[in-house]
């Protein structure tokens, strides 16, 4: 192609028409001009096409995590019912007139089980969009705001629950005894195996602890209790804000998704 032009430059040269030979050199770097264009044009749709691409695999990588985050507020929503059904147990123990400390022991322990626990949303793929300065890729702003959004929201829930719990914690540390709280007879004669105490240990052990909570060591108790009851219903309350957080935008990030358009 190229030899084909030169060689109608040479026979416009060689026959002293300069004129028509101007307008074909006008020509040909138009043609020349508009070639770039369109492989500029062909180059821009390329990486569009990939931007693109690649948001899409973004949406479907923010929503696998965000159903992980589904499935995990689940498994504490699970786990705070245990919770709620020992402090709900663990009450009606030591309302009555003479509370057994095993029973009330064990409902405790249930109570607390995994109590400094909290809500983690994965945020892996949205931490990996912004430190890679790819988060322009996202053209869809409103997906933007929301994921913003979303993962503010559930760190503030998040650490409520822990800023609650640590209350809880900090009044359990500071009882003078966990002889009477039933404690002791859980630990060592239910969950425990024997690697820590000889059976004759375990054996005076039985008989030293008490059956019965005693009056003056009740109402300490009844309050701790009724601080760890009141901290999983609370928990309850920031779990189920976090499953909306999360349903809303799994939905969104749902639709962006399954959209292939």
């Amino acid at each position: 192609m190229i030899k084909f032009f030169r060689k109608i430059r040479q026979k416009l040269l060689s026959e002293n028409r300069f004129s028509k030979y101007l307008l074909y050199a006008i020509g040909e770097i138009i043609l020349v001009v508009i070639g770039i264009l369109i492989a500029l044009q062909i180059n821009n749709w390329n990486e569009n096409r990939k931007s693109r691409d690649q948001e899409q695999k973004y949406y479907c990588l923010l929503l696998e995590n965000v159903e992980q985050d589904k499935e995990q507020v689940l498994q504490l929503k699970a786990l705070n019912e245990e919770r709620k059904n020992g402090s709900y147990e663990a009450i009606l123990e030591i309302q009555k007139e003479k509370p057994k400390a095993k029973v009330f022991g064990k409902s405790w322990i249930n109570a607390l089980q995994r109590v400094t626990t909290t809500f983690r949303p994965n945020n892996a793929t949205y931490s990996d969009i912004k430190s890679s300065g790819n988060l322009s890729i996202i053209q869809d702003k409103a997906i933007t705001e929301a994921l913003n959004t979303y993962y503010t929201n559930v760190a503030g829930y998040a650490e409520t629950i822990i800023i609650n719990s640590d209350f809880t914690v900090d009044r359990i540390k500071s009882l003078d005894s966990w002889f009477e709280a039933g404690v002791h007879h859980v630990n060592i004669f239910s969950r425990y195996n024997n690697d820590v105490f000889t059976d004759a240990i375990r054996e005076k052990i039985k008989e030293d602890l008490p059956e019965y909570i005693s009056e003056d060591y009740k109402p300490i108790l009844y309050d701790a209790i009724l601080i760890t009851g009141t901290d999983n219903g609370r928990r309850h309350q920031l779990l189920e804000l976090i499953e909306s957080e999360v349903d809303q935008i799994k939905q969104l990030l749902q639709d962006k998704c399954n959209n292939n358009d």
